[in-house]
């Protein structure tokens, strides 16, 4: 079983994870967003992934590459708060209005994406089910 968040964690979300959307044909779908989640203090250190949407079309990326251009929307918070959001011990919501979670760039861009984003599901279920949280 892997940890939340460890590498491999993401190689295991990786193996598991097919993109979602519709297809890129689609005109209404060819809105690019890239989304990057920054998780500081994990037992690993900071961790750093993305979404990247692109022709409607969602999925993670991981190992970010350092000469990456910068994200439309960058999400930050610490460890505690990605565990219970994952653990679904709190809200998205809930923790935005605790001030946990820290949002810089254009979250307008979001709009551009919203179908694809909703219709994935980030962690596939046998990943979840496998997954263990460690302390930091």
């Amino acid at each position: 079983m892997a940890r939340f968040l460890s590498p491999e964690w993401f190689e295991d979300l990786q193996r598991a994870a097919k993109p979602t959307g519709p297809a890129g044909d689609d005109p209404a779908a060819t809105g690019s967003t890239v989304v990057e989640q920054v998780v500081r203090a994990t037992p690993d250190g900071d961790v750093v992934y993305r979404i990247e949407v692109s022709a409607g079309r969602a999925r993670l990326v991981w190992p970010v590459a350092g000469d990456a251009p910068p994200p439309d929307l960058r999400i930050t918070t610490d460890w505690s708060t990605a565990v219970a959001l994952a653990r679904g011990d709190v809200s998205t919501q809930g923790a935005l209005m605790q001030g946990l979670l820290r949002f810089s760039g254009r979250p307008e861009r979001l709009g551009l994406s919203a179908e694809a984003l909703a219709g994935m599901d980030p962690v596939p279920g046998r990943v979840r089910s496998e997954t263990t949280y460690g302390e930091a």
